[in-house]
């Protein structure tokens, strides 16, 4: 099973999209998840994912604004949503007689509604006897090692799957000490998985 998560921040232009075309057809991922990407759904072609291969499953409810998450996956797969808001897409896979749980996750930038996504993800979790994952932007840091400056504790005992890519998925784009960079973006499971 194979998940690419991309925070591309813009659909709507032919580089990016090229870009995304490149890593469905390089990766040919299972499931893609696509935050950001900054275009009505209905104004996204279906016909190019059904070239590439996949469909669309899934975007996120955000009421009046914009989806800022959506689900792609191959057409061979057929996923269950468990659960859709404005910062996550659950769901949950059949493959081989083995079943998992797959949360897709674009967080808030307020503190606030980053602990109602954490309350909901471990309800969704402690509801389901299956081995689960979680990738996305989290838009937090999980402890000293993903940013140079304060400190905040990993209270969750959560496993940590090694993504390719940066290291640090955020900076401020200053220089030399003022430089501050973290990782916002991850790949969490737990022990079943």
């Amino acid at each position: 099973m194979k998940c690419l998560f991309w925070n591309l921040k813009r659909l709507t232009n032919s580089p990016t999209k090229l870009a995304l075309k490149k890593l469905l057809v390089l990766h040919k991922p299972d499931l893609c998840f696509v935050a950001e990407p900054w275009i009505h759904i209905d104004n996204f072609s279906k016909l190019w994912l059904d070239r590439l291969g996949m469909k669309l499953f899934c975007v996120n409810d955000r009421g009046n604004l914009l989806s800022n998450l959506w689900c792609f996956c191959s057409k061979a797969l057929t996923p269950v949503l468990i659960n859709v808001d404005d910062q996550q897409i659950t769901l949950q896979i059949s493959l081989n007689t083995k079943c998992f749980t797959l949360f897709g996750v674009y967080a808030s930038n307020c503190r606030l509604k980053r602990k109602d996504l954490w309350e909901k993800l471990q309800f969704i979790q402690n509801s389901t006897n299956t081995p689960w994952c979680c990738l996305g932007d989290f838009n937090s840091i999980m402890g000293a090692q993903e940013q140079r400056s304060r400190y905040r504790e990993d209270s969750n005992n959560l496993i940590h799957i090694h993504t390719r890519g940066v290291d640090y998925t955020l900076t401020n784009g200053r220089r030399g000490r003022f430089n501050i960079q973290r990782r916002l973006d991850r790949t969490i499971c737990n022990q079943d998985w």
